[in-house]
């Protein structure tokens, strides 16, 4: 890709115009000015956005500043509070983009970081909805042949009282017997929820079905799926077992 005239050119305005706008927004975040730092960062990022989304091979470095753009609107328009921790996510997400950029220059992509930034970017994006479930809706519970199958009822799977009633179902199972947990109803589950679920998958055989396109990026990114098995749906589960 480096041969391409139009890539080098980009390039060059990435490292001369670009890259030093983004660090001086950059800086501002860091400085805990961040109405300003937002709007000097929110300009190069929505070019690159742009720009790379016409470069045959760059798309996926579109897609990804697309996902932090819209982290870093949400942030400017206090959907997600700006804690220092959310600041630090932000930058890491930006800095980010050049790693990108760089990598498919190369022709040397390592999706998994990206994969982790997104993930919990997702989770950050999501907490002001999630304190606003505090109280978890629980899971109903029913066994088909010799698997207990464990029906999540929250749509938001984050905090403890969510995911409690879950780690609670499975405590009542035989231990080294099979359990699928049913994510019909759920919308997202988040990191600390998938933690405590795949810490048991060393005693349970735990399978989940029907995760949602959010659900399942967080548990891949972080390697859960390690200790829990995935399928698309119950059936699929039942026929393959």
């Amino acid at each position: 890709m480096s041969d391409d005239p139009m890539v080098e050119e980009f390039f060059s305005e990435v490292n001369d115009k670009y890259y030093p706008q983004v660090m001086e927004g950059l800086e501002m975040l860091e400085q805990k000015v961040v109405g300003e730092g937002i709007e000097i960062l929110a300009r190069p990022l929505h070019t690159i956005k742009g720009v790379t989304g016409f470069m045959a091979g760059f798309e996926p470095a579109s897609h990804f500043t697309h996902k932090i753009e819209d982290f870093l609107k949400k942030v400017q328009a206090g959907e997600v509070e700006s804690t220092t921790g959310n600041l630090t996510l932000l930058s890491r997400g930006i800095n980010m983009i050049f790693q990108v950029l760089e990598q498919l220059r190369d022709g040397d992509r390592d999706e998994a970081e990206e994969q982790e930034v997104l993930a919990l970017i997702l989770e950050a994006s999501r907490s002001g909805h999630v304190e606003a479930e505090a109280t978890g809706a629980g899971v109903d519970v029913t066994t088909r042949g010799d698997v207990t199958v464990i029906r999540v009822k929250d749509p938001r799977v984050h905090l403890e009282p969510q995911y409690k009633p879950i780690i609670s179902a499975i405590l009542c199972v035989e231990p080294g017997d099979r359990i699928l947990i049913d994510l019909t109803d759920v919308l997202t589950f988040g990191s600390t929820a998938w933690s405590a679920v795949a810490s048991m998958g060393v005693t349970f055989k735990i399978a989940a079905c029907a995760l949602s396109p959010d659900a399942k990026q967080v548990l891949y990114a972080w390697g859960f799926d390690k200790t829990i098995a995935v399928y698309p749906d119950a059936d699929t589960y039942f026929t393959t077992q």
